[in-house]
């Protein structure tokens, strides 16, 4: 009897999807300071770091990406292009530590979304200001995005393999 049997990649990576899109949508409506960001994790950017990891180098994924940022820009009244820039830093900046962090351990996997999460605190707080103005407090964010690096372990398997990282390792084989 097979009634247990594990999800399979795609129904992960559905649900994965799913999780980013409402961590996009859910905090613009008025279902109260749960769904709110914070403490409401930015799952974008678990799939921006998952997407870069797995080496989705196709169109697909940055194309999603910087459209859930012009979305999430929509529903925060904008400047246009501020979610989208951060969203698509993390898919960069995820390629990067995901090749440096490419021990086989969740350790490694985390440290590599930690850093990727800091690193777009600090894009937020160098692009909102362009945006919004030189008042603008970027702690929201930097609260929503620690709030998602904490969280990562539980939520890897939707948006990443067990295998840290699925490039080719400089000088190594497949």
């Amino acid at each position: 009897m097979n009634a247990l049997r594990a999800p399979s990649r795609g129904a992960l990576r559905a649900w994965g999807f799913a999780l980013a899109v409402a961590s996009v949508i859910l905090p613009a409506l008025p279902l109260g300071p749960l769904f709110a960001q914070p403490p409401m994790p930015l799952a974008v950017l678990w799939a921006a770091y998952g997407w870069a990891a797995e080496d989705e180098s196709g169109w697909r994924a940055p194309v999603t990406l910087a459209a859930l940022g012009l979305l999430h820009d929509q529903l925060a009244g904008g400047p246009y292009g501020l979610f989208a820039a951060i969203y698509l830093s993390a898919y960069l900046i995820g390629r990067i530590a995901a090749q440096l962090m490419s021990a086989p351990n969740l350790v490694s996997l985390w440290g590599g979304f930690i850093a990727t999460a800091l690193i777009t605190i600090g894009v937020a707080a160098l692009l909102a200001p362009l945006g919004l103005g030189r008042n603008v407090s970027i702690a929201p964010y930097a609260e929503a995005a620690i709030i998602t690096a904490i969280i990562f372990p539980l939520v890897r398997p939707l948006y990443m393999s067990a295998s840290p990282s699925l490039r080719p390792q400089p000088g190594g084989r497949r």
